[in-house]
Formats: C-alpha cells, structure tokens, sequence
C-alpha cells in the first residue's frame, strides 16, 4: 500500500490570489488529496497576463456584461457554502504581483510555509479586507504564517523574482491553465471549485 501512495501522481493546484474561487479551494484541496493518497504542489501564476496575452480579455470578468451580475452574486454564496468568512478587499486595487513572487521564493525553500504563506494572503484579502499590494505588507503576512520577512524583502524586486513568476505563468499556459483555480492530475484539467467533488470522484474511481 505504501508504494502505491508514493507512485501515486500529485494534484497540481493553480492559483492566483485575486480569485474568491481559489480561496475557497484552497480551503479544502489538501483534505481532499490526503483522503486518496496524493501529494498537492500549489503553484500561483498571474491570471491578469493569461487575460491579457492568452484570453483576450481587457476587463474582469465582473466588470463584463451578464456575466458580472452573476458573479456578483455567486461569489457571496459560493464562499458562504464553503463555510468561510468573506469580508474582501477591492480586486481592482488589489495587484497580487508581490504576493504571487512571495510565493515562489518560499516554495523554493519551503512548500509547507508557502503553502501557509498562501493561506494567509488569502485569509487577509478575502476575510479582513487587506489590500496586501506593497513589499512590507506581503513581509508582514509572511511573518504572520510563521516566515522570515526579511530575505522576503530582499528577493521582492529583483529581476529573478519578477523572471520566475513570468516562468511559472508561462509554465501553467502550457500545461493548458486559463483559470484560477485549476487543478492538474496527469493529463487532466479540472477547473473551478465547482470541481472538486468531481476531481475527487475522479481520484475514487482511478478514472474514468
């Protein structure tokens, strides 16, 4: 049995912070994988460049026409169903860039504390309307889920850091991610947290 959970394929987990569906993954996604052997890799990637670059898209989607108006309204009771607290920040005053790099630098040194880190910037936007756009905040909730802000600080701006996240964005393209969140198990995409009863049937069953 133990070999069959170490050979078992992890789950890709893809996010970015400005989406209230990714928040509500998050809140479950381990869980899940834990009751079918899996291992979850998250992995943030900037969803406004895929919009722009891949989608064709110039607005949020709650800004568009029909579909802002449901979005509206889902969003509320999507997270009230998930059973988590929803007091939000701005999304259009809200640019994840510093957080989505924070993220990486930890994963490099730590997935569990990124994991955390992730966690909390979503806690903090989503449930304590912080706009966490600046270096010191993303330090701050960094410190808050138990990391050391100061090389945090250090890596913020450099070229690498603003390089790696543009790699993992292109990395998450070309394993065929155009949402947040999706999830990826070998060959298969399941997107929304709408999926995530059918992603863990899918894990149950072996496939289908």
């Amino acid at each position: 049995m133990r070999q069959e959970v170490a050979m078992a394929e992890p789950i890709d987990f893809y996010f970015d912070f400005i989406s209230p569906y990714g928040y509500c993954a998050a809140s479950r996604i381990d869980a899940l994988a834990a009751r079918h052997g899996r291992v979850v890799h998250w992995r943030t990637f900037n969803m406004r460049s895929v919009n722009a670059t891949v989608l064709g898209a110039d607005r949020p989607l709650f800004q568009l026409p029909l579909k802002g108006p449901y979005f509206s309204q889902d969003v509320p009771r999507t997270v009230k169903w998930f059973g988590l607290p929803y007091s939000p920040g701005s999304v259009l005053e809200f640019n994840p860039l510093a957080a989505l790099r924070a993220f990486w630098f930890l994963n490099d040194q730590n997935p569990e504390q990124a994991k955390a880190f992730a966690w909390r910037v979503m806690q903090a936007f989503f449930a304590e309307k912080t706009v966490p756009n600046e270096p010191l905040a993303v330090a701050s909730l960094a410190e808050e889920a138990g990391c050391d802000p100061g090389p945090i600080l250090a890596y913020l701006e450099t070229p690498e850091a603003k390089a790696r996240l543009k790699r993992e964005t292109e990395a998450a393209i070309a394993a065929g991610v155009w949402g947040t969140p999706t999830f990826k198990v070998g060959d298969q995409l399941f997107w929304g947290c709408d999926r995530l009863p059918m992603l863990e049937d899918w894990l149950a069953r072996g496939g289908w």
